[in-house]
């Protein structure tokens, strides 16, 4: 669902279905139905608020803000989700962190194209400054976003696989809470089977190929995104 500003100044909605919408909609078999809908905020820069203070910051967010168009591929859209929370006063959020993970520096996790060991990457919630995370806004599931033609979430299903871009999205739940209440959960990643020299040259420079794979907790929308880098 897109925003979009004619030169009218009137604000209309834009509403589309993804990729997956269209699919479901056309199985015709009674299925598909909407039975909700999110906003988010992804075009807003906040660093604008700070620098020009709540009162003009606002106005120069709403009056020159470009605004994205809808998109029909799902994995594009909607990265920062927002949130109706039960309490109006926090003015904290947490953050999703990458914990104790195998082979992990930089942001960055390295694979080898015949590499037989997975990478067990651990996703946890955290906050600073504040006794515990917000009622609301910890995640119960967490839905991972995999480059498929490269990788794959070990002894998982995919949800779906993005027919455009091979973007499968899987489900994760969370396996304990911390102390202030943040969710943890951990999946096992590795590379596909079978990546040729072909692969290699189409997808990236012929002996390595960059991808990015993304954690988005269902419940706080909170997103957290690492390279993965695939070497011969």
């Amino acid at each position: 669902m897109g925003f979009l500003d004619h030169s009218t100044n009137n604000i209309i909605i834009d509403a589309v279905l993804t990729d997956a919408g269209r699919k479901k909609m056309a199985d015709n078999n009674g299925s598909f139905k909407i039975a909700f809908f999110s906003l988010a905020d992804d075009e807003v820069d906040y660093t604008i608020i700070q620098k020009f203070g709540r009162t003009v910051g606002k106005e120069k967010i709403t009056k020159n803000t470009p605004i994205f168009e809808a998109q029909t591929q799902g994995n594009l859209a909607l990265k920062y989700r927002m949130l109706t929370l039960p309490d109006p006063t926090i003015i904290r959020l947490p953050s999703l962190t990458i914990v104790g993970s195998a082979n992990l520096a930089d942001n960055e996790i390295s694979f080898t194209r015949n590499q037989t060991t997975s990478n067990i990457i651990n996703v946890e919630q955290r906050i600073d400054s504040e006794t515990k995370i917000p009622d609301g806004t910890s995640d119960v599931t967490f839905t991972v976003f995999v480059p498929d033609r490269f990788l794959t979430i070990q002894g998982k299903s995919a949800l779906q696989v993005e027919s455009m871009t091979r973007i499968a999205s899987y489900n994760i739940v969370r396996s304990e809470t911390t102390t202030k209440n943040g969710a943890k959960a951990s999946f096992t990643l590795a590379t596909q089977p079978g990546l040729d020299d072909t692969t290699f040259n189409v997808y990236g420079d012929g002996s390595t190929i960059n991808s990015v794979v993304a954690v988005v907790g269902d419940q706080s929308g909170l997103r957290k995104e690492f390279n993965v880098k695939i070497s011969k």
